[in-house]
């Protein structure tokens, strides 16, 4: 980055302790969305199941309940794979949660000790950028 970018662009402490937080909510929201991915895979399996088992004692013929048997396979095997990311999802969750906690420990006494300071600031337009 060059250092009129880096000058131009200012960041606050409440800017950087919003996105740490921001990052903890997206993580949440990404692990329940794969929770009910994982959930979906499991009702499909299951109704490929009923199905294939209904149609077997309905005598249909053996390709097709076959058939329906492998969707059930292949869906389960989906609900396990998916069942692993949400373990990772957990991680993640897990992961920006301490980025926000330790992110706010770490600069939230610099947004107290601005809040509550004595010192007279410097004018605006002294400290803007050039």
């Amino acid at each position: 980055m060059s250092a009129g970018k880096a000058v131009g662009s200012i960041v606050t402490v409440a800017a950087i302790l919003a996105r740490a937080t921001a990052y903890g909510v997206r993580a949440a929201l990404t692990k329940r969305a794969v929770e009910r991915l994982e959930k979906r895979y499991h009702d499909r399996a299951e109704s490929a199941k009923y199905l294939s088992e209904a149609m077997t004692k309905l005598e249909v013929d053996e390709p097709t309940t076959t058939a329906y048997m492998e969707v059930f396979t292949l869906s389960e095997a989906m609900a396990d794979n998916v069942q692993g990311i949400v373990g990772r999802a957990d991680s993640l969750q897990a992961n920006a949660q301490g980025l926000a906690e330790a992110t706010e420990a770490e600069h939230g006494r610099m947004r107290e000790a601005n809040r509550t300071h004595t010192v007279k600031m410097a004018d605006r337009q002294f400290i803007q950028p050039r």
